[in-house]
């Protein structure tokens, strides 16, 4: 007795190495990294939709950020790959990094018998004044965006002299000066 011979397919059960990113800025356009060749990576926004793109044979991919996507710093984008026969990854993870120069900060009218300058520059942000002299005084916004400095005693300000005032936000993005 003969038995005919059977085939069977071997089905791939095993989920894909978890997939690289490489750094993402709030300016970037694209998200990049590397996992299995050929599979189908998927970045998830924080508003919860999701691109996908696939990888080369050598498992580089390349993600295009959609345009209504607007990132900010501190934000946490998953990332996962998804082969051929459905397996999908784990989750790598990367925070975007905000690159993104704060606006220019607005300054009130200052007198010379003012003991404070005021203004509005980026919640959260460290505002700088630099004096005549060279010295700087700092303080920091609230969140409306308001800041309130203090004159040091020493500086005798005369009218028409310039105060450069600038921004730096939490992530060390510094505004032009005002």
């Amino acid at each position: 007795n003969e038995s005919q011979p059977t085939t069977t397919v071997v089905t791939d059960t095993t989920a894909p190495s978890v997939p690289t990113i490489n750094p993402v800025t709030s300016d970037d356009t694209q998200i990049t990294g590397e996992a299995e060749p050929n599979s189908t990576v998927t970045v998830t926004f924080p508003d919860g939709t999701t691109a996908t793109g696939k990888t080369d044979e050598n498992g580089n991919y390349v993600i295009d950020i959609p345009s209504n996507e607007d990132l900010k710093g501190g934000e946490t984008l998953p990332v996962t790959a998804t082969d051929k026969d459905g397996n999908t990854s784990e989750p790598a993870t990367t925070v975007v990094t905000d690159t993104t120069v704060p606006t220019v900060p607005t300054i009130n009218p200052v007198t010379s018998e003012d003991k404070t300058i005021t203004g509005k520059a980026e919640p959260g942000s460290t505002v700088t004044v630099t004096f005549p002299d060279g010295t700087t005084a700092t303080g920091t916004t609230d969140n409306n965006g308001n800041y309130v400095i203090n004159i040091p005693t020493n500086e005798d300000l005369k009218g028409g002299e310039t105060l450069p005032v600038t921004s730096t936000d939490k992530d060390g993005n510094t505004s032009e000066p005002a």
